[in-house]
Order: C-alpha cells, then sequence, then structure tokens
C-alpha cells in the first residue's frame, strides 16, 4: 500500500485553496503568512501580532498518555514559533478546549502545565472557553486551540520585503516531527508499519526558537523566516519570501535524522518532503554578509545553511 497525508485524511490543497478564498473575503495580504499584523493609532511605535493554531491528532496518543505536559508544550509551541516569524514577544494568550466531556482533574493538569510554559516567556494565561461537545468529540477526547497574541516595534518587525537575491538560507534543526503529519502517522502506526518504540520517539516535544530568534532580530541580523509546519520545507519557506524571488536549496545539507531517512523508506522522499520538517525545524533568511555572524550565534541551535535565494 502507497501512504501518504491525502490517504490518511489530510488533503493540503484544498487547505491552500481555501487560504485563497479567505484573502479574496478579507482582502487582507498578510493572510497565509504564519501570523498577523495589526496597527492602530493609538499604538503608533508598535504592530501587534496575532496568531491561532492547535496541535492536530498528534494530542490523541498524547491525551492516551495523559502526557498534558506535551500537550501543553506543543499548543504554545505551534502559536509562538509562528509568532516570532514577526520578531514579536508574546503578551497574552486564550484557549479553546473542545471535550467530550470534562475531566477535571486531566484538564486541571493541563491547564497548569500551559500556565508555566507561558510564565517562561513572560506571557499571561488571559483565559479562554471550555466546551462539552459529546455529539462532536469522541468519548475520553479532547481537542485544544491557542489564540496568543504578541507586539512588536515597528522598527523590529522582521518583514519579508527585505528580503533580496543572494540571501542565506540557514536551516535550525527540529527535534522529531513537532506536531504535523500526524494524521500519516497515526495510520503508519494503526497499520503496524512503525512499532511502538518508533511511535513513542515521534510524540518528542515541539522545539520553541523564540530565545535565539529574539536574540538575533535586536541585532538586525534576520531579513525574514519561517516556522516549518505542515507542508514542509519548500512551501513554507515561500511563505517568508516577497513576489519574484524564489529559493534554491540544497537537501544533501540537512543533517541526517534516523527518524526522518526511515520515514523516507516507508512513503518515499517525495511524500516525506511534502508533509514533513524533515529537520529542519526553523529557517533564517539573512544577508550573505551576515551569515557567519549568524552561524557562530545560533551554534547551540544546530544551524546549517542549506539554500540561498534566487
Amino acid at each position: 500500500m502507497k501512504y501518504s497525508y491525502l490517504n490518511s485524511g489530510v488533503n493540503i490543497k484544498k487547505a491552500d485553496e481555501f487560504i485563497q478564498h479567505i484573502k479574496s473575503i478579507t482582502k487582507r495580504t498578510q493572510i497565509g503568512y504564519f501570523a498577523g499584523l495589526f496597527e492602530h493609532s493609538l499604538f503608533n511605535d508598535y504592530c501587534f501580532v496575532s496568531c491561532a493554531d492547535g496541535i492536530g491528532t498528534k494530542i490523541i496518543p498524547l491525551i492516551a498518555k495523559k502526557d498534558v505536559k506535551t500537550i501543553a508544550n506543543d499548543l504554545l509551541a505551534m502559536n509562538l514559533n509562528d509568532l516570532i516569524c514577526c520578531g514579536a514577544k508574546p503578551l497574552f494568550f486564550l484557549d479553546y478546549i473542545a471535550a467530550n466531556q470534562i475531566d477535571v482533574e486531566l484538564l486541571h493538569n493541563f491547564i497548569n502545565e500551559l500556565n508555566l510554559i507561558l510564565d517562561k516567556y513572560e506571557c499571561t494565561l488571559l483565559g479562554g472557553e471550555t466546551s462539552e461537545l459529546g455529539d462532536l468529540i469522541l468519548k475520553n477526547n479532547f481537542d485544544v486551540a491557542g489564540f496568543l497574541v504578541g507586539a512588536v516595534k515597528k522598527e523590529n518587525l522582521i518583514n519579508k520585503s527585505n528580503v533580496k537575491k543572494g540571501d542565506s538560507i540557514i536551516g535550525l534543526k527540529s527535534n522529531g516531527v513537532h506536531s504535523n503529519g500526524f494524521s500519516l502517522i497515526r495510520k503508519l502506526y494503526f497499520d503496524k508499519v512503525i512499532d511502538d518504540v518508533f511511535f513513542e520517539k515521534l510524540l518528542s516535544p515541539v522545539k520553541i526558537y523564540y530565545d535565539i530568534v529574539i536574540k538575533l532580530n535586536e541585532k538586525k541580523l534576520i531579513n525574514s523566516c519561517a516556522n516549518i509546519t505542515g507542508g514542509g520545507i519548500v512551501s513554507n519557506i515561500k511563505r517568508a519570501l516577497p513576489v519574484g524571488l524564489d529559493l534554491k536549496l540544497d537537501f544533501n545539507k540537512i543533517p541526517k535524522c534516523e527518524i526522518f531517512e526511515k520515514i523516507v523508506q516507508i512513503v518515499g522522499a517525495s511524500e516525506a518532503f511534502k508533509t514533513f520538517n524533515m529537520n529542519v525545524g526553523f529557517v533564517l533568511i539573512v544577508s550573505n554578509e551576515k551569515t557567519d555572524c549568524v552561524m557562530e550565534l545560533a551554534k547551540d541551535w544546530q544551524p546549517f545553511v542549506f539554500g540561498e535565494v534566487v
């Protein structure tokens, strides 16, 4: 059997088509980027930045393990890694929980873990909504979404219009598959194509890139950046490029990883690179003359140059 994201129930092309419909309705050019910008005359020097995300079907095996710590980490990570693509710092967070029935102890533990990790980034858990949806959510399950709002000084805004031909594309290593492609991963697991040990490795928490991105941005070293989530490497980097520019990548420069090598063996390279981050968790686009400096400052994040803007 040929395994793909599509035959496991996820149609990326339709998702992209829907985004185009949203753009046409709202007339906002920021739709489709990693986070939305909002300017107001009351705050002349700042842009507000906002995003919303969940952790997909990865939550199902995490609930089975009652691993609320990873659920909380991933919920913030999926949002915060989008927010920092604009150079913003987080202000406050709201959560939405949709449950079959409220398990007070389990959800208490989840909110406690979420609050702890938000504190680490000086972000306030401002509120949210919890709904019991017995006809919609399966028994013993719940889903979570997060809504993150941050701010950035306009002078520090990461703006893809700064990208130019010849800029370097620097990858920062991932911590596995992060929180994408789990409809396909779970199908492989249910069909016993992958075993318990390998499946457990795929449940590792999403890496948060906030510290290094903010550090580099404060030094004016970033022209643009991309959070590599659903849709793979190429489509996500293209979201960080202005019209008229493209990218030239050398996938051989990406550090080898046992997890992704096995995934390629199962689903093929084309499907793997369309669906997963393939060990590229986050991408920095920087001027060629600043590349060495960025590589040195980001050395603890295992950076590698694997392409250029063309």
